[in-house]
């Protein structure tokens, strides 16, 4: 039997429900980050609101399990938490149009 070698997969090449969890992670190691550079708060609840909506995504996609989802729900209600601190901290950092619901 002739064997199958199969072709290195680019980062940008991932299946649609890996890229959405690589980027939400990616998300948040960013928003990490921007905590120790003392980003200005707008760019923190835009990356947050982006954090909060694939959480979102991913909370409702098929194929992930029900104990999965259940999970991403709970970090998607921790994000809002921290996102509604950190508009309190700074409250003309966000319009209102932009704000997590």
């Amino acid at each position: 039997m002739p064997s199958r070698i199969r072709p290195m997969t680019e980062e940008h090449e991932l299946p649609s429900l890996e890229a959405m969890l690589a980027g939400t992670l990616a998300l948040m190691t960013g928003y990490s980050q921007a905590l120790q550079a003392d980003l200005h708060p707008q760019q923190r609840l835009l990356m947050g609101a982006k954090i909060g909506s694939n959480l979102d995504l991913l909370a409702g996609h098929v194929g992930l399990s029900e104990s999965f989802q259940r999970i991403l729900l709970g970090l998607r209600a921790r994000w809002q938490l921290m996102s509604a601190c950190t508009e309190q901290a700074e409250p003309r950092a966000l319009p209102a149009s932009a704000r997590l619901h």
